[in-house]
């Protein structure tokens, strides 16, 4: 590598970093997320992807046993009284910000004040309140953690991502998910329903609209394939393409941090499009 070379890769790293100090000092605040992790204890992470019920037909034995994280729409889902998550995690800001507009977020905290009669911790963002979720069951208790951006030289981003005040580009909520894990204490950390296999439904339209489908274990009904398609009215394809680039870059930062503090991270995922983990099926 030449020197300039050298040179414009310092100056990127700074320039990355700066921006990061600045979000963090700005966005972050004290995360509530507590090493909670037994010595040898597994931690089962659980996208949405259609691969999951395949795991829930075949592995169910194993998901009640382990402990389990579900994201995003997952208690909306007939099955969820059966997955019986000990985490939850929400990241978007949807999730916050369309309880009156969107009746499948009414339905999804409906559902975990009604439905969960087993333990679980719920984590939000720190740049939400506890009091605006209208949590009111005790099973059910809340933890926040920062969702901030942060890149840059390798000592600053990990004693970000060490600290809980960052974590890589949060793209997909997947990544919170693993960074909440890690700050949790597991030291094993299988991922399952993470197919990320996006780009195959992409599509143009003749009106030069991109058409994105984004299947899920479970079936989304009428107003959530209304809300994505308003939400990708908009948005171009390069647009969209990025997006993935954020996500798929994410989990390769992930990978190297968790190196550095002997974390192993597997993709349990069949024919999944992430890359940067080892793939093993859940034990």
């Amino acid at each position: 590598m030449s020197l300039s070379d050298n040179i414009a890769g310092f100056c990127s790293g700074l320039g990355a970093s700066l921006k990061s100090v600045v979000k963090m000092a700005a966005q972050s605040r004290r995360p509530s997320v507590k090493r909670i992790a037994l010595p040898g204890e597994k931690l089962i992470i659980m996208g949405n992807g259609p691969s999951l019920a395949d795991n829930i037909r075949n592995d169910l034995g194993k998901l009640s046993t382990a402990r389990t994280l579900a994201v995003n729409f997952a208690a909306n889902a007939d099955e969820f009284t059966l997955l019986r998550p000990d985490f939850y995690l929400l990241a978007d800001p949807h999730f916050f910000d369309g309880r009156e507009s969107d009746p499948n977020v009414g339905k999804l905290f409906k559902r975990i004040n009604e439905a969960v009669d087993w333990e679980m911790t719920l984590f939000i963002p720190t740049s939400r309140t506890v009091s605006s979720l209208g949590i009111t069951n005790p099973r059910v208790k809340v933890e926040r953690f920062n969702l901030v951006g942060v890149e840059g030289f390798d000592w600053l981003t990990a004693r970000a991502y060490s600290s809980g005040a960052g974590m890589p580009r949060p793209r997909n909520v997947l990544i919170p998910a693993i960074m909440v894990g890690m700050l949790m204490g597991f030291k094993d950390i299988y991922i399952i329903g993470a197919d990320h296999s996006w780009i195959k439904t992409l599509d143009v339209n003749e009106r030069n609209e991109v058409v994105s489908v984004q299947p899920h274990f479970y079936k989304d009904n009428n107003e959530e394939h209304s809300r994505v398609t308003a939400v990708y009215k908009n948005v171009r394809l390069h647009e969209i393409l990025m997006s993935f680039h954020v996500a798929f870059k994410a989990y390769h930062a992930i990978a190297s941090y968790a190196a550095t503090r002997g974390v192993n991270i597997y993709n349990s995922t069949p024919a999944s499009y992430i890359d940067a983990f080892p793939r093993c099926p859940l034990p």
